[in-house]
């Protein structure tokens, strides 16, 4: 059952420690939208917002952070269209770069102390928000007795600005933001800041890793919820190396013969972001990278084999998650196993792993392609143009039904459904979500590497 906007819906106020808020009732479950959570000024770290003046208006969504759509309305060559376009309604995006730190939260209507999950969107860190209700949405997940939370957070050339004053990461500086505000703040929407799973997909699963390596997320959060994007990516180039940033912003600051990024603090955020991309298309490899979270020593101490050895990963219960036409199905499949077997080996708390085998109706030859699995995983199947069936939205309810069991006891179970196994070095299986009821499954290894040759796939709408 969606969240529809034409269905009859109220105002509701809640008092929290920044000040009063106003949300809408709608459909069972209270939806506060464009909470801005933090400010910050360009390549400056995000204050956290802890009070505003009068009553703050959460009743719409609020702007996405600076992205190349803004920009020229339309994504980049390597995007195409086939993300929008899998929407039945398109939508119209607005962005901020002074207001785009901002979440979304549905809480049950007289929720207290309940579990939380907070959503963190993918798109390569340049694009992407949690402005898109044809994708987000948490009324299954407040009728199961959670609280979603998803947030927004800087991308591209305003995420990753480098110099000696200046070392980047503002997307996990900004994440961690998020994640303190939540701590502090949800418990007036029905939450409990001691319950607080963190979830993403793509570049959102790969912040939600490195979240796992930061310090200044420790206590944060108790479980993690990976989707195309789980375990150790360092030989994939993420974290990236800073020189990456360091090379690009170098070019950036040549371009406009300046000695410093704040000599560029003014500059229109257009010809910035056209700095940055021509910057980083003069070389594959910074091409590649230079959006990435680097290894900076601080809020990204090192590689995953050194922290690893020194113990430096939180122990958390994870769920790691792909999909059979995903963009790196090997790696990912083996990554999972990876971090599986890294886990029990050392007696750490369990990663169960999920493999979405369902060929989406449609007709057009994508099969289970990257980010699908977040139409099932937040059921808005029916904000998708597709001709979704009767097992579609039962996958989608078992998969709901997991999550949601694992956002509140940090074991993914559900009544009536199958028991799930987690990763270990011998049992390397996946529960796999198809045409049949789920199921544990071993992903078919050879498959999976014939079907990249260890390459990566192009984005679905372009194979």
């Amino acid at each position: 059952m969606m969240v529809d906007r034409g269905k009859p819906c109220s105002y509701v106020r809640r008092q929290t420690p920044c000040g009063e808020i106003r949300g809408l009732r709608q459909d069972g479950c209270l939806l506060f939208e464009g909470i801005k959570y933090a400010n910050a000024g360009r390549w400056e770290d995000p204050q956290i917002v802890r009070s505003w003046e009068g009553l703050y208006d959460a009743t719409r969504r609020g702007p996405a952070c600076c992205q190349h759509a803004q920009f020229y309305e339309m994504q980049p060559a390597a995007f195409n269209d086939f993300y929008y376009n899998e929407n039945a309604e398109k939508q119209v995006y607005e962005y901020s770069e002074q207001d785009g730190l901002n979440l979304n939260i549905w809480t049950p209507e007289d929720g207290d102390h309940l579990p939380v999950a907070v959503f963190i969107h993918g798109g390569s860190f340049v694009s992407g928000s949690n402005t898109a209700p044809n994708i987000f949405r948490g009324a299954e997940y407040c009728r199961r007795g959670v609280v979603l939370v998803n947030i927004n957070y800087r991308l591209n050339a305003f995420a990753t600005g480098y110099d000696v004053a200046h070392k980047g990461n503002y997307a996990l500086k900004d994440q961690v933001a998020a994640l303190t505000w939540v701590r502090e703040n949800i418990a007036a929407f029905g939450g409990d800041p001691e319950q607080v799973t963190v979830m993403g997909e793509s570049a959102g699963a790969l912040s939600v890793q490195l979240l796992l390596y930061c310090p200044y997320a420790k206590g944060l959060f108790r479980g993690a919820v990976m989707m195309s994007g789980g375990g150790d990516f360092s030989q994939l180039g993420t974290p990236a190396r800073p020189g990456i940033s360091e090379a690009v912003w170098r070019m950036v600051m040549d371009q406009f013969d300046v000695q410093s990024l704040d000599e560029l603090k003014d500059l229109p955020a257009k010809e910035v972001y056209e700095a940055w991309l021509s910057a980083g298309a003069t070389e594959s490899n910074l091409a590649n990278n230079c959006a990435k979270p680097i290894v900076d020593g601080d809020w990204v101490p090192g590689q995953f084999p050194m922290l690893a050895l020194q113990g430096e990963i939180a122990d958390v219960p994870c769920i790691i998650g792909m999909s059979r036409d995903d963009m790196w199905p090997f790696y990912l499949y083996s990554f999972a196993v990876e971090w599986g077997g890294y886990h029990a080996r050392t007696g750490r708390k369990p990663v169960y792993g999920y493999f979405l085998d369902r060929e989406l109706p449609g007709g057009d030859g994508e099969g289970a392609y990257h980010g699908c699995d977040l139409w099932y995983a937040f059921g808005t199947l029916d904000r998708n143009w597709r001709p979704f069936e009767e097992q579609d939205y039962r996958l989608s309810e078992d998969l709901i039904d997991y999550l949601a069991g694992f956002i509140k006891e940090g074991v993914p179970k559900a009544e009536g459904l199958a028991q799930w196994e987690p990763l270990t070095d011998r049992d390397t299986k996946f529960l796999r979500f198809g045409e049949e009821p789920p199921t544990m499954y071993q992903p078919p290894i050879a498959q999976l590497a014939a079907s990249d040759r260890n390459s990566l796939r192009p984005f679905p709408g372009m194979r």
